[in-house]
């Protein structure tokens, strides 16, 4: 909620269609997220990570599959993953540049983390989506690059590299070896710095250019 709002810092118009589009998008998501959770406690009678991690075992594969690809989905979009990405670069050029860093920094991480999480830990190996985090990851990782060339804004070029790299981080999971994961984790945490500083630095060249362009 509190980033719905900084969204909207402003109330210019592309930034209320931006926030627009974040909101509903990023709604859609919780939708599916509380779906997902309602199905699970049926299944397994508890919301705990560590029960779960054992019971799901336990629960019929067809319906631990189906749970996999729902979280996957509902994380997804607030991860901006291929084909749930067009939120992110009609939003994140918005806001003012600190908000827009923060953005940055945060937003799709919590995605990502969640994808993470809930894939290595609740489900068995089994019914995982593994070769379609793959996939995903490829695509997003290609689209987000190819978004990034037709833009002329600085901020919407960013906008579509962290589409991209995010991809990359799927990809690390995707792989489900403990060295894709390890590299996963290392790139979130080196790209939460460096977006950020990229994200500041095109705030101070508009700053000192009055222009984006």
């Amino acid at each position: 909620i509190a980033s719905f709002v900084l969204m909207a810092l402003g109330s210019e118009r592309r930034q209320l269609e931006g926030a627009i589009k974040y909101v509903t998008l990023n709604l859609m998501a919780s939708a599916v997220f509380l779906a997902a959770a309602g199905v699970l406690y049926g299944v397994a009678g508890t919301l705990n990570m560590a029960d779960l991690s054992v019971r799901l075992y336990e629960a019929p594969t067809g319906l631990v599959t189906t749970l996999a690809m729902m979280f996957l989905v509902a994380f997804g979009i607030k991860a901006a993953l291929v084909p749930m990405f067009n939120w992110l670069p009609a939003a994140y050029h918005t806001p003012p540049t600190a908000v827009s860093a923060i953005f940055a920094a945060l937003l799709t991480k919590v995605g990502v983390y969640a994808i993470i999480r809930t894939q290595t830990l609740l489900f068995p190996e089994g019914t995982r989506p593994g070769t379609l985090l793959l996939v995903v990851a490829g695509l997003t990782m290609v689209v987000g690059v190819f978004g990034a060339v037709t833009q002329h804004d600085i901020k919407r070029i960013l906008s579509f590299h962290i589409v991209s790299q995010i991809g990359y981080m799927i990809m690390g999971l995707g792989l489900f070896t403990l060295a894709g994961l390890a590299g996963a984790v290392l790139y979130v945490v080196h790209h939460i710095v460096v977006k950020t500083t990229l994200f500041l630095v095109a705030g101070l060249v508009q700053e000192r250019t009055g222009t984006n362009e």
